[in-house]
């Protein structure tokens, strides 16, 4: 075991960051011949950067520095970390140093008793890496052998290298380890010992699982106690673990860098959804992109500039600092063009910094986590596209202050949750409960006036809504491609606000009808797909799950009508189109709120999705629920005082005219 607790290091994360990745291949002749350090210096002027990320060993297993105990590359003659770091530390720019960690080509060819192992025995690559291809084999990207973190030879090896370079550099800001968390499991010869020694079972998913998170554990324990002896207030960050599903990874980070690449994979609706829960967790955090067009280490591929300043803007709007990815040419010559994108959207950042951190959740709406992150991003989008302002809840969270509370299906609340969540509606709360999370293990989560009979039967069904209850937005039965969960209202209990229409059967082999799925029958009995009573509504269908999927605005529209019945009466209320995205918060330190309004509506082209047209939103109305007393509010970046009106806790008001972003601030009387 080796739960020591690791006190947090004092740092103030940068606000504008560059992660220089420098990947570089034994074969290329030259490398770092071309760095100068006022080279480095004028691009990370042009960038208007504050801290960059900078190699000490890479993919390839080569070391950027002289080592004693990796390989320096063969092809570098001097300390290039070395020089970055002082090139940076000059004008001020912080310099974490990056070390590469579950891949490293060089160390899997010459220890492949380090190399992660199946429970078989055989190895596990990443999919599509061929340890047995021949050299002229074409290889596919990101291919990699995954090697064994778990507190073995090879941890031995990391910690090593870490020591080397902490005892080697007077300044060390921060550690960057990368490929942390890539498996579950390893069943190598070292961690089939490791789980005998602890009395658990090598062949068991489930043991070599928890030896997995206990090891990987220790892993990051030691690497932040080695740092903290010579440089106590650096940071260091473990790539991979940042994730909502990766809880029992996150004590022992300083911070959280959320990585995604919207463009290629992630899309530009996974960063609100977790910046909005790892603002729960009291540290610091960035989101992560890349100046290139798709993937992480694209050479030569380069984001359009507006693109890239919506994603800062977006990033910052949702309180995280921002890191930009960028990929180092071999000779170590820093790309003018791309700085000089980097620095338009940095620049933008610098002047909207003011008004993104610091900031209070002001929603009356509460998202409960389910376990699919699927449900979750699904749940997450459908509010962003409804301008649906929320805050996330974590286990133990204080219900009161929210006017209602979500929970998306697959939800698993203990005991104690469940029953505080009773006790939220039993006072007044409302719920809007989706599809199985009415049943939790200790009985149904809120009495909504029906029997839960059970999963579905039906391999999909249709939906009729009750135009007078949730209003016109189909008169026909129309898909639903998850099916809902079985439930029969009891009479008198509850007030049924739509209707599951079942197809004729199921779609098989010898039950079928046409290209796709099955017809509804008109004439067979219909089972609530959605009930309230009270202040609890519920929903059958998952649809959380269903808009991710399928994105059909029918079932955001029905989504939308079912929350408006639990929460009438939203803090924020705009008139931007759907791809428009809000985020509302209050400073009280500085005696104000923030509404951030952005719109750049993203665009399928080949394989990435692109923003190109900033097209200009005009005559943008805004209602917002604030009880303190507005004195004034003023559009930024553009500076320019807006009216308003107030009355009670209400505020209205127009935006004549934005393009891309701009934030409202509302300053208040605290008297």
């Amino acid at each position: 075991m080796c739960r020591t607790k690791l006190s947090q290091p004092k740092f103030e994360l940068p606000a504008r960051q560059v992660h220089l990745d420098f990947h570089t291949s034994g074969l290329i002749k030259g490398v770092g011949t071309r760095f100068s350090k006022e080279d480095f210096q004028q691009a990370l002027r042009a960038g208007n950067v504050s801290s960059i990320t900078v190699f000490a060993k890479c993919h390839h297993g080569y070391c950027y520095y002289p080592t004693k105990v990796g390989t320096m590359h063969p092809q570098l003659d001097f300390d290039l970390l070395g020089a970055m770091l002082d090139a940076a530390h000059e004008i001020e720019v912080k310099a974490p140093i990056y070390i590469t960690a579950g891949w490293s080509a060089l160390d899997a060819q010459r220890h492949p008793e380090w190399w992660s192992r199946r429970p078989d025995g055989s190895c596990s690559p990443v999919e599509g890496f061929d340890p047995n291809a021949a050299p002229e084999q074409p290889k596919p990207e990101a291919s990699w052998m995954n090697l064994c973190l778990n507190d073995g030879s090879y941890a031995e090896h990391i910690y090593a290298i870490t020591r080397e370079i902490c005892e080697r550099y007077k300044q060390v800001d921060g550690l960057f380890y990368d490929i942390c968390f890539f498996e579950e499991s390893c069943c190598c010869d070292e961690c089939r010992a490791g789980m005998q020694a602890m009395g658990l079972c090598p062949d068991s998913e489930a043991d070599a699982k928890r030896y997995f998170i206990e090891k990987h554990n220790c892993f990051m324990e030691n690497c932040r106690r080695i740092v903290a002896q010579t440089h106590p207030n650096a940071s260091v960050f473990f790539n991979g673990g940042a994730e909502i599903s990766k809880p029992e990874y996150h004590a022992n980070q300083t911070h959280f860098e959320l990585e995604d690449l919207p463009t290629a994979w992630g899309g530009y609706d996974k960063m609100p959804l977790r910046a909005k829960y790892f603002a729960k967790t009291g540290k610091q955090y960035l989101g992560m992109t890349g100046k290139f067009h798709m993937a992480w280490g694209e050479f030569g591929g380069f984001k359009a500039p507006q693109a890239l300043c919506y994603e800062v803007a977006a990033m910052m709007a949702f309180g995280a600092r921002c890191s930009i990815g960028d990929q180092l040419h071999p000779l170590g010559k820093m790309d003018p063009e791309t700085y000089r994108i980097i620095g338009a959207a940095y620049r933008y950042a610098e002047r909207i910094e003011p008004y993104c951190f610091g900031m209070e959740p002001a929603a009356s709406l509460g998202l409960y986590l389910s376990c699919s992150q699927e449900a979750n991003e699904g749940t997450a989008k459908a509010l962003l596209d409804a301008h649906m302002e929320f805050d996330v809840l974590l286990p133990g969270a204080e219900f009161a202050r929210y006017a209602a509370v979500l929970v998306p299906e697959g939800a698993v609340l203990s005991g104690e949750e469940a029953a505080r969540l009773r006790k939220y509606a039993a006072e007044g709360g409302a719920l809007l409960v989706l599809g199985d999370s009415i049943r939790q293990e200790d009985g149904l989560l809120a009495d909504i006036g029906c029997c839960v009979l059970g999963p579905a039967q039906a391999d999909m069904d249709y939906l009729q809504i009750h135009e007078r209850e949730l209003g016109g937005i189909l008169r026909s039965p129309f898909l639903m491609y998850c099916p809902a969960m079985r439930v029969e209202a009891r009479p008198g209990a509850c007030e049924v606000l739509a209707d599951v229409v079942p197809p004729y059967f199921n779609r098989t082999y010898g039950h079928y009808c046409g290209h796709k799925n099955t017809p509804y029958d008109p004439d067979a009995p219909r089972r609530p797909a959605a009930v309230r009573r009270g202040n609890a509504v519920y929903a059958a269908h998952p649809l959380g799950t269903i808009y991710k999927r399928f994105g059909s605005e029918y079932h955001r529209r029905y989504f939308e009508a079912l929350l408006k019945l639990v929460c009438p009466q939203p803090v924020v209320k705009v008139s931007l189109p759907s791809a428009g995205r809000i985020s509302f918060g209050k400073q009280p330190d500085r005696e104000r709120y923030c509404l951030h309004l952005l719109y750049g509506a993203p665009q399928r082209r080949g394989s990435v999705d692109v923003i190109e047209d900033l097209v200009p939103q005009y005559d943008t109305k805004v209602e917002l629920r604030i009880p303190e007393t507005v004195v004034r509010v003023t559009a930024f970046p553009q500076e320019k005082e807006l009216p308003f009106v107030q009355k009670g806790d209400g505020v209205t008001l127009t935006v004549p005219e934005f393009t891309m972003h701009t934030v409202l601030v509302l300053e208040y009387s605290a008297q």
